[in-house]
């Protein structure tokens, strides 16, 4: 019995759903309750921008990002009481 190939239509990852699978991975990690992240794609790159709660919060959601996607992960978290970026 033959089967026929079929080729995937969506040979690249779409951008929309890699950010929206990052976004719903870091709003139900245990110990980014209280942090307000926001994800987007940018030239190529994943940018996490907005506070977090703490900076292990923020090392947190950096490493699930990047162990997500094979694309460079940029994090420009606040730490919330701080005004230094993680």
């Amino acid at each position: 019995m033959f089967f026929q190939s079929y080729e995937c239509a969506a040979t690249v990852a779409d951008p929309i759903a890699t950010t929206e699978a990052i976004r719903c991975l870091l709003t139900y990690t245990h110990g980014l309750e209280d942090c307000l992240i926001d994800v987007e794609m940018v030239d190529g790159t994943i940018m996490l921008t907005g506070t977090a709660s703490s900076e292990e919060a923020a090392s947190t959601a950096t490493s699930i990002a990047a162990d997500f996607t094979s694309k460079p992960v940029l994090c420009s978290l606040q730490v919330a009481g701080t005004s230094k970026f993680a």
